[in-house]
C-alpha cells in the first residue's frame, strides 16, 4: 500500500533557466512532473536529493518550510497567499 509522502513543494514554483531547479524545493522540472507517478521510496530519494542540492540559508528555509507542510498541510508562503486574499 503507498504511503502518503508529502510533496516537497513549498509554493515557491520558479525553476532556474540554467540548472533546471525550482528555487524552492531543488527539485527538476523532471521531478515534479514525475512525482505522483513515483513509488515512496522514490519520493523519499528525491526530497533527499534536492536537499542536497540546497545549502545555507536555501537548506534552513526549506526544511523550516517543510516541516511547517509537515505539520499544518500549508507551507508558510501558501498561508501567506491565503491570507491576503481575505
Amino acid at each position: 500500500m503507498k504511503m502518503a509522502i508529502v510533496s516537497p513543494c513549498i509554493n515557491v514554483c520558479v525553476t532556474d533557466p540554467n540548472s533546471d531547479l525550482c528555487y524552492g524545493c531543488a527539485r527538476s522540472t523532471d521531478e515534479i512532473k514525475k512525482w505522483s507517478s513515483y513509488s515512496d521510496e522514490e519520493q523519499k530519494d528525491v526530497i533527499e536529493a534536492g536537499r542536497s542540492r540546497m545549502d545555507g540559508w536555501q537548506l534552513k528555509a526549506f526544511d523550516k518550510a517543510y516541516q511547517q507542510k509537515l505539520e499544518t498541510g500549508t507551507s508558510p508562503i501558501k498561508e501567506q497567499k491565503l491570507l491576503n486574499e481575505k
